[in-house]
């Protein structure tokens, strides 16, 4: 019979709806978006440096060295711009197939919703529920029927509505769709902008270095190599620290840790930190961990510690003496060295620290693991 057919067509239809996916910014996005917003500000911090030294004079050597800090600097920002791109477009990607799949279900739902309405006028017409109700054999039997005609208007009713949701539903998926088209070209555009930027730097760099006397220019030639040199080491300990398990308490969720040097002053710069104190001033390990390398610079005299805390890598930077050697474990708060004879601009002893993250090989802000809980 028609409204028994109806009947299952309706029900199975109103229980197998595709609901609307909710699409919310995670955690790890948020995450992304604090990145870029620090890396924004370390790199607006050193182009600021960068134009206080263009004042200067006989500040060229200085503003080279600043300028290969912004370039590094300013290549990492748009390494992080280009992988946000990469989630953003995923994202629309996701989207689309989304939306085509509601936009199915939609046209399927409301094809069967027309055939359903066709077949309650004709069912009008031709009285045919009055027929099926009245040709019953019982009381109960007509009852029954009575329930069937009523679910099924209840059914076809539930349909409507669902149909008029899922219009909303994709109204909002394009709405939110549209947005991330928005976020897409603002990515495209600082992108773009970011670049021109990056070739202005390399070229202003160049100037400034040509200004430089031969015996400038070597020094920061010897410079450069030494930070080429340095980021290599990094890069291959961090590749072999990689299932170290020492340290395994550490993550980047680590707070409140005791700075190296006591009663140090911390100053953040870009990804690293400059810890000052007095020459000749203990140094110590921040965390529990393994010493993955030590190395002595001749030309200045001053050590680096590499020291592996879980997968993380640190690097302690111009220590005059050290007391530990490849491959000892440490305990926390450890003697590991004393500050070297190098000073900041402020004439003041210090050491640099540096910590990376082996999975993603990129560097940390050193400050984030001193915050007091």
């Amino acid at each position: 019979m028609r409204i028994g057919l109806l009947h299952i067509i309706v029900t199975l239809l109103v229980a197998t709806t595709t609901p609307l996916l909710c699409s919310a910014q995670g955690l790890t996005e948020a995450q992304q978006r604090q990145r870029l917003e620090q890396y924004k500000r370390e790199l607006d911090r050193v182009k600021g440096e960068v134009e206080d030294l263009k004042r200067e004079k006989s500040s060229a050597s200085r503003q080279v060295a600043a300028l290969d800090r912004e370039m590094k600097m300013r290549n990492d920002y748009i390494s992080e711009i280009e992988a946000e791109r990469r989630s953003v477009e995923a994202d629309i990607e996701a989207m689309d197939r989304h939306i085509d799949s509601l936009t199915g279900v939609l046209e399927h739902n409301r094809a069967m919703y027309a055939e359903a309405v066709r077949i309650a006028h004709r069912n009008y017409r031709q009285h045919s529920s009055t027929n099926y109700l009245f040709s019953a054999s019982s009381l109960h039997e007509a009852a029954r029927r009575m329930a069937e005609i009523e679910h099924i208007a209840v059914s076809r009713e539930q349909l409507a509505t669902n149909i008029i949701e899922q219009r909303s539903a994709i109204d909002l998926e394009r709405a939110l769709l549209d947005i991330r088209h928005g976020e897409l070209d603002s990515i495209y555009e600082v992108l773009a902008s970011e670049r021109r930027a990056l070739a202005d730097s390399r070229t202003e760099a160049q100037r400034a270095y040509n200004r430089l006397s031969r015996r400038e220019k070597d020094a920061i030639n010897e410079q450069r190599r030494q930070q080429r040199l340095h980021d290599d080491a990094v890069a291959e300990l961090q590749r072999l620290l990689k299932g170290n398990r020492v340290g395994a308490g550490f993550s980047r969720n680590t707070r409140g840790l005791n700075l190296p040097i006591e009663g140090g002053v911390l100053t953040q710069e870009g990804f690293g930190a400059t810890i000052t104190g007095k020459r000749g001033d203990a140094v110590r390990t921040i965390h529990e961990g393994i010493v993955q390398d030590v190395q002595y610079k001749r030309l200045t005299n001053r050590y680096t510690i590499f020291l592996g805390y879980n997968e993380y890598l640190v690097t302690y930077t111009n220590l005059g003496s050290v007391s530990v050697k490849k491959g000892d474990v440490v305990k926390k708060d450890q003697v590991i060295g004393t500050i070297g004879n190098g000073i900041d601009a402020s004439d003041k002893p210090f050491i640099r620290l540096a910590i990376y993250d082996c999975d993603s090989r990129k560097a940390l802000y050193v400050s984030d693991f001193f915050k007091k809980l």
